[in-house]
């Protein structure tokens, strides 16, 4: 993770960041690959547990927005919370609400064909009340389900994290510095009660973790890392650094194969005490894998013109978009009777829906998204010039 400057009284910027943010989408990503029931059980072995590419999307995030915070609080005594928020909504708000949009106003037979929506299923009907202000992850809560319509069933995971910017902002903006990092920490110990409690909140049997306070050490871990980014730079760089190479690399293998083979090392149980921890291990985990790029000049990055960097930076427009072409390319599979059960059709599948999620991604961030982004830094920078 390459940084732009070597201490901490100027904003540091991550060059890293983007790569691990695709490999976070990647998880995902598989995850809803359509895979028949029983069909390449390697295949099916990787692509299982894709929940985790979401915690790792909630440890960068509370890596980044905390440094990004605590950064500003140190260094010029107080947060802008219009600044922060007008970032935050430039970024986040126009492809959110263009998406949402297009699920709620496009004619019924093209949601039916090509958005996954049934009628007749279990699932719960769209809620507009819920769905455009950031809540659906709380309507999922209510109901104790999904949505009948199935590209929308993502989108819990951008409440809690449009929930997460606004409680940590305000938390910041108003404690002490020295108050930062005890808070922090008991954001951990939080999320571990919160996970305990929950059952005997909201009695549900089939949606659970579904809010911010029972995520909340996924960006506490993260956001303890980029605390000690801001206060302790050089030194925890310098301990980093003591790690020879091949440790690093060992460290970043662990992760992964943790990740790969999660269901044996550390299975999800439902009601099991152990698995009010396992997210706790998973951020510790993560936020490990985060460090391990953060030193400057270091071997171990992704650079600016690496690929993974650029589907990275694409990583928001891949995680909204893919879902509509995994579910519209099924549906075109299905009509052409062709069965995802063999290497062949499986890798067509991957060839197709990928390529597609990356092109109209791309389009997307520069054609609608930039900008937006470019107004962002427009509004700011003249804010931050009076």
């Amino acid at each position: 993770m390459q940084a732009s400057a070597k201490n901490n009284t100027k904003r540091l910027h991550f060059e890293s960041l983007d790569g691990l943010r695709f490999f976070a989408f990647l998880k995902v990503y598989l995850l809803h690959i359509p895979l028949v029931a029983g069909a390449l059980p390697i295949f099916a072995f990787l692509k299982a547990g894709g929940g985790i590419g979401v915690s790792f999307f909630f440890v960068l995030s509370g890596f980044l927005i905390t440094y990004l915070l605590v950064n500003e609080k140190m260094n010029t005594e107080k947060i802008s919370l219009k600044r922060f928020f007008i970032r935050r909504s430039l970024r986040i708000w126009p492809l959110y609400f263009l998406i949402i949009s297009l699920i709620y106003f496009l004619p019924l037979d093209f949601k039916t064909m090509y958005l996954g929506y049934n009628s007749y299923s279990q699932g719960y009907d769209l809620d507009w009340r819920f769905s455009f202000t950031f809540l659906e992850n709380y309507k999922m809560y209510i109901m104790d389900s999904h949505s009948n319509t199935n590209t929308i069933r993502m989108f819990w995971t951008l409440c809690i994290e449009e929930h997460f910017y606004i409680l940590w902002v305000i938390v910041l903006f108003f404690i002490p510095k020295k108050r930062i990092l005890p808070f922090l920490i008991s954001s951990i110990f939080l999320a571990i009660t919160a996970r305990y409690f929950e059952p005997f909140i909201t009695h549900n049997s089939k949606i659970e973790t579904n809010d911010l306070f029972t995520n909340l050490d996924f960006f506490a871990i993260g956001g303890i890392l980029g605390y000690y980014v801001v206060t302790s730079y050089d030194k925890l760089i310098a301990n980093i650094q003591k790690i020879p190479s091949w440790a690093r690399l060992g460290i970043i293998a662990m992760v992964v194969l943790f990740v790969v083979f999660q269901k044996i090392l550390y299975p999800y149980e439902a009601g099991s005490f152990t698995n009010l921890f396992r997210s706790t291990v998973i951020a510790i985990l993560f936020a490990a894998l985060i460090a391990m790029f953060l030193p400057p000049n270091s071997k171990i990055k992704f650079g600016r013109k690496n690929p993974l960097s650029y589907l990275g930076k694409i990583s928001y427009g891949l995680y909204v978009y893919h879902i509509f072409i995994v579910h519209g390319l099924r549906e075109y599979f299905i009509y052409k009777n062709i069965v995802l059960d063999n290497w062949i059709t499986v890798g067509s599948f991957l060839l197709i829906s990928f390529s597609a999620s990356v092109v109209l991604s791309s389009l997307s961030f520069h054609f609608f998204e930039q900008p937006f982004l470019h107004l962002r830094e427009k509004i700011t920078s003249n804010k931050s010039k009076k």
